[in-house]
């Protein structure tokens, strides 16, 4: 089993608490790390019976959490601290090594793909879900914090982002398919916080399927997480929530905001070049009918190549005051046939379906008279990925070819459908704003 260390590194005030003496319903006031500094459980989150059995699930044995926090999130059972003093770590098993690594010791040139765990079979699992969700209630409580540094010119390091990316990425070897779908599932409305998680996370799973190792994936994350850093600085009228499209003269202004997010982080230590290359140019388009220079093809960054395509789905996908969201099966279909056109990197097109299906993961669908969730892509080809329905039900569609499937349309996103007439017909740039009808 893997030993867990400091909650707050550098506190001689750490105990060792081992996980099966964990109080179900009690919150950690602090940050769990592993013992190289990867998250594991981000401020507030509630202990549950499901959390507690995903940690035993990935090998971890004892967490070191702070002394005074003891108490709140251990058992009260007599014999509790004899078996902290006595707890024995087993040896880590070679075949959870690369998992339990902590990422910024990934090896390079070693495909993070061939490392995610096959869970083709599984259902998704609860405490994957509460981890994730404290990654991203961390993220929000991190780009506040950055917001803050940005306003009076005191950004010095962006380090947290960077090991976000690592908890992100590591949630997907354990899972990939649950991750992708729990964090970039269709919202009603998002933060500019959480679409940054979005893309980062979509962009880290891209990559892992062109074969990407871990080191470059971490920096597609962290690439994603800050694309648009800049807007936190620019006139807040940009972004308002509720407000109808831009004008020319904002368009103008709104297009400089990757430059704007460069300068913001130039500053900043620990920021790889490539970083800083990616988020400059994460929306030129392949064709060269991006902004904000119009550079095309492969003379554009692999990680902004990679992130492009991955945030024309996530703006097609959600709905605005203004406009409507398409679901997700169609949003896929117009970025299929825009690529016809040289709009987007073709071998990215081709990864982001291999990772998303024809009916992308955490999308509904109906299958005869049953509405289900798309839980797992198919395990040879795009069109057929494993469903569950409400009541538990597993429809693996490769066992059921001749079955008919279509997404649904959920009023409660603001979605509509695309005609197959228009997708094919219609001729658009992501740099320019789509209007649906």
């Amino acid at each position: 089993m893997i030993n867990v260390a400091t909650a707050a590194r550098g506190k001689s005030d750490m105990v060792s608490l081992p996980i099966d003496e964990l109080q179900v319903g009690a919150i950690c006031r602090f940050p769990l790390e592993d013992d190289n500094g990867l998250l594991l459980l981000g401020a507030g989150t509630k202990i549950t019976a499901e959390l507690i059995q995903g940690l035993k699930d990935r090998e971890i044995g004892e967490l070191a959490v702070r002394a005074d926090d003891v108490e709140a999130l251990s058992r009260h059972d007599s014999g509790a601290e004899a078996r902290r003093k006595s707890h024995v770590r087993p040896k880590k098993s070679t075949a959870s090594a690369f998992q339990a690594e902590h990422p910024s010791k990934w090896p390079k040139g070693v495909p993070l793909k061939d490392n995610l765990v096959d869970r083709h079979h599984e259902p998704y699992n609860q405490s994957r879900r509460e981890v994730l969700r404290g990654h991203m209630k961390l993220a929000r409580d991190q780009f506040e914090q950055i917001g803050l540094e940005l306003m009076d010119r005191k950004l010095q390091t962006v380090e947290a982002l960077s090991n976000l990316s690592g908890a992100f990425a590591t949630a997907m070897i354990d899972d990939h398919d649950q991750t992708v779908a729990d964090v970039v599932a269709a919202e009603t409305a998002i933060s500019l916080t959480d679409r940054s998680v979005k893309l980062g996370v979509l962009g880290m799973a891209v990559g892992t399927e062109l074969g990407l190792d871990g080191p470059s994936i971490l920096e597609i994350g962290t690439t994603g997480l800050l694309h648009d850093i800049g807007l936190f600085v620019m006139d807040p009228e940009l972004t308002m929530p509720g407000r109808g499209p831009l004008d020319d003269d904002e368009i103008w202004e709104y297009r400089k905001h990757s430059t704007v997010s460069v300068t913001c982080l130039q500053e900043a230590s620990s920021i790889p070049h490539g970083v800083l290359t990616a988020i400059e140019q994460v929306h030129e388009q392949y064709n060269g009918s991006g902004y904000p220079f119009g550079i095309e093809g492969k003379r554009i960054s692999t990680y902004a190549r990679i992130l492009n395509v991955c945030d024309t789905y996530l703006r097609l996908t959600l709905g605005t005051s203004f406009r409507k969201a398409l679901v997700p099966h169609d949003a896929l279909g117009l970025i299929l046939h825009q690529a016809r056109h040289r709009m987007f990197d073709p071998d990215v097109v081709k990864a982001f379906l291999r990772v998303e299906s024809l009916f992308p993961l955490g999308s509904q669908v109906r299958v005869g008279d049953l509405i289900a969730s798309v839980i797992r892509r198919p395990i040879n080809g795009y069109a057929y990925p494993v469903l569950q329905t409400a009541d538990g039900q597993r429809i693996d569609l490769q066992n059921q070819t001749e079955a008919m499937i279509q997404p649904i349309v959920d009023p409660s996103f603001n979605q509509i459908r695309m005609s197959q007439h228009a997708m094919e017909t219609l001729r658009w740039s992501p740099a320019d704003e789509l209007l649906l009808d």
